[in-house]
This record gives structure tokens, sequence and C-alpha cells, in this order.
């Protein structure tokens, strides 16, 4: 994760340190639960929508499966939280990332 820019470029649209802090948290505990995901990477495969869809219906799929030893609160409606924090670093990577040319 782009923490550094990620912060910089939510501090420009206004969004509080503490949520800032709260987002990045959040995005990290993703990455390490889900087998130290990284997530610019699952950014470039498909923009994240794996990483979405494990979080959808707060993560009550069978996808999530795959992933058994992870303690997020899956079933619980503060997964929503970690969804609108990939949310958030979705609209980042989508504002502040240059296509690639072909």
């Amino acid at each position: 994760m782009n923490e550094i820019d990620f912060k910089n470029w939510m501090l420009k649209k206004h969004i509080n340190k503490k949520v800032q802090s709260d987002y990045v948290s959040r995005l990290k505990r993703i990455e390490k639960e889900l087998q130290n995901f990284d997530i610019d990477e699952q950014y470039r495969i498909d923009k994240c929508n794996y990483l979405m869809s494990l979080f959808s219906n707060m993560g009550m799929k069978e996808l999530i499966n795959l992933y058994p030893h992870t303690s997020l609160p899956y079933g619980k409606y503060y997964m929503n939280t970690y969804r609108l924090a990939l949310k958030k670093y979705v609209q980042f990577m989508t504002e502040t990332t240059v296509p690639d040319i072909e």
C-alpha cells in the first residue's frame, strides 16, 4: 500500500487525520489477515474487485472460507468499515494512477 501518498491524497480531500488513520489501519489489517495480500498488486490485477467481493454482504460469502485463519469480523456490521476503507483506496488509486500505454 502506498501509505504516504494515500494520506496526502486524503488530506487534500479534507478527510480528518483520525479517519485517515482508521482507513490505513484497516487496509494494513486486510493485507496482513488475507495471507499478506498486497492491495496495490490487487488493484493492478482487477481494480480490487476480488477483495471487494470478500467484503460484500459483511463477508458472508463462500469465498471467505478460503481464509479460515483470519480474525476479521465476518458477518458483523463492522465489516463494512473495511469495505469503505478499501473503496477509498481504490478511489485514490483510480485518481492518481497513470494508465499503462500499450
